[in-house]
């Protein structure tokens, strides 16, 4: 099997080592990632200057060599399958992101939108978040995330299918088990903080707090990553709705 692994956080991130780490004896796994933190990065993609990448060797253990590039993560795995891979990749992987990607941040997330890209590339892929409370190390948020995707290949996974896990926090011991849940579509309950810019430009600056709001949150991703479960929410690119689309059809004109 052929691998390509990304994230947002960077190709320097201990999430991306410790996947790596985690996935390593599936078979080749190709590590594009940027060479920056791109949290929050969405889906956006660098238009208008070239993209410049770089071999990187990171000591282990164990060692990790991949290729990073200044751009976003969507950037990572469209030049990765693109130009950067000489052969076929059969699944990609994005992750682990120090940070939970539930709810409406999906579409924020730099994490979701890496393995989105891939999906509209017709491979199946995987978006790998920890919530990650006090939890500093890695490795059993990794061991999670491989019972998790070793679940997934035994289904197996169809081209274009994304699937979004996030981990909950670990503490000392081991999450309370695995959950299929939907995806939250609660708001988020945030502020803009004002901020001095240095020419006294009126500025201001999102808060690093925020909640989601009370909404129906019953089997959402949200509720039940906060109850202690790995969740899985497979998710698609197609954002159509069939429903409304269905009842505008009265709108359709010839001219």
């Amino acid at each position: 099997m052929r691998i390509l692994l990304s994230n947002d956080d960077g190709i320097l991130a201990p999430g991306l080592a410790a996947l790596h780490a985690a996935v390593r004896d599936l078979g080749t796994v190709h590590v594009v990632a940027p060479d920056s933190p791109q949290s929050a990065a969405g889906h956006a993609i660098t238009l208008r200057r070239p993209l410049s990448v770089r071999r990187v060797r990171i000591e282990g253990p164990p060692p990790l060599t991949g290729m990073s590039v200044d751009g976003r993560p969507a950037d990572c795995v469209r030049l990765a399958l693109r130009k950067l891979v000489s052969k076929p990749v059969d699944l990609v992987l994005a992750g682990i992101n120090a940070g939970s990607n539930v709810g409406i941040n999906v579409f924020y997330s730099g994490t979701v939108a890496a393995a989105a890209e891939a999906a509209m590339c017709g491979l199946p892929a995987v978006a790998f978040s920890a919530s990650m409370g006090e939890q500093l190390d890695f490795a059993p948020i990794a061991a999670h995330c491989r019972e998790v995707l070793d679940l997934l290949l035994n289904i197996p996974l169809a081209p274009g299918e994304l699937i979004n896990v996030n981990i909950p926090p670990l503490g000392d011991g081991r999450a309370r088990g695995i959950r299929v849940v939907r995806q939250s579509t609660a708001g988020l309950d945030d502020v803009y903080l004002p901020h001095l810019s240095e020419d006294g430009t009126e500025a201001y600056r999102l808060g690093d707090d925020y909640a989601f709001l009370p909404a129906d949150q019953a089997d959402t991703d949200v509720a039940t990553l906060a109850e202690g479960y790995i969740t899985i929410t497979p998710l698609h690119i197609d954002m159509t709705r069939y429903d409304q689309a269905q009842q505008l059809e009265r709108l359709n004109t010839d001219y």
